[in-house]
């Protein structure tokens, strides 16, 4: 192990017992998807389903990019690679918690930040409709557990969810935040479907996304669009394509993206 891995894991160890995490500023690149049509998903690393070698290969992928920070779902019905998990297991029934897996879950992340990255939860996946409405109707039950479980101390920043115009209203959205904040102090962020920044208001920081195929001058271009329309509010170029793209990244970072989802 050389000495800047060394230095990483202890870093790691440290923040671990200090109950610390990078602050949401540190968390500036990451890289969420790889194979074909984003055939592997990093976010859905603390998955119970998945085989620790996986996860192991995906957190080496996320090494071999240069990240500094690890987004990841913490309920997830549908969306990708070993998908069906949540805090009260396979299903998602409020008011009741799956020791099991919640545990597996807080095990990797424990993992990932004694790894030196930051990490950013979300809340609730796409593909997951079903789910996300009896979330939205427990959603004080939800936030309160995630708490009194430990899972916001490993937050840098929580997303309320992926693409949540299409399965929550803007006020279902609010109230969603509002009970964030009762039980997480930190930066709040909020993700759309493509070119949508409706719900930006409601939150700290916007997750933004486009669709794939753009050229990083057209990345730059739309970027500097989008941060001029959000104001002082930083946004995340979250996802710009369907697999690891630095150029495009870096296009948008130049362009005044404080994070991107791609690199």
């Amino acid at each position: 192990m050389s000495i800047s891995s060394l230095w990483k894991k202890l870093v790691g160890i440290i923040l671990d017992l200090l109950g610390t995490t990078k602050s949401w500023d540190q968390c500036t690149l990451s890289s969420n998807w790889d194979g074909e049509n984003a055939e592997k998903r990093m976010m859905n690393i603390l998955s119970p389903h998945m085989p620790d070698s996986v996860f192991k290969e995906r957190m080496s992928f996320i090494k071999s990019r240069g990240a500094n920070c690890v987004h990841v779902f913490v309920c997830n019905k549908g969306d990708g690679e070993y998908a069906g998990y949540s805090i009260c297991g396979s299903k998602f029934t409020p008011g009741s918690v799956d020791k099991d897996y919640a545990n597996a879950m807080l095990k990797r992340l424990k993992e990932i930040r004694r790894s030196g990255y930051g990490i950013v939860l979300w809340l609730a996946a796409d593909d997951s409709s079903t789910w996300n409405k009896t979330m939205s109707n427990n959603a004080k039950w939800y936030m309160q557990t995630l708490k009194s479980l430990g899972f916001f101390k490993y937050a840098s920043m929580v997303v309320v969810g992926l693409e949540v115009d299409e399965y929550w209203s803007k006020a279902t959205t609010a109230e969603m935040i509002n009970q964030l904040r009762g039980c997480y102090s930190g930066k709040i962020g909020v993700h759309e479907t493509s070119n949508k920044i409706d719900y930006a208001d409601l939150a700290d920081i916007m997750f933004y996304q486009t669709s794939p195929g753009k050229s990083p001058k057209e990345i730059a271009t739309l970027t500097k669009y989008v941060v001029a329309e959000l104001g002082k509010k930083p946004m995340c170029f979250f996802e710009l394509d369907r697999q690891a793209n630095k150029k495009a990244c870096e296009a948008a970072l130049k362009a005044g993206a404080f994070a991107v989802g791609n690199y």
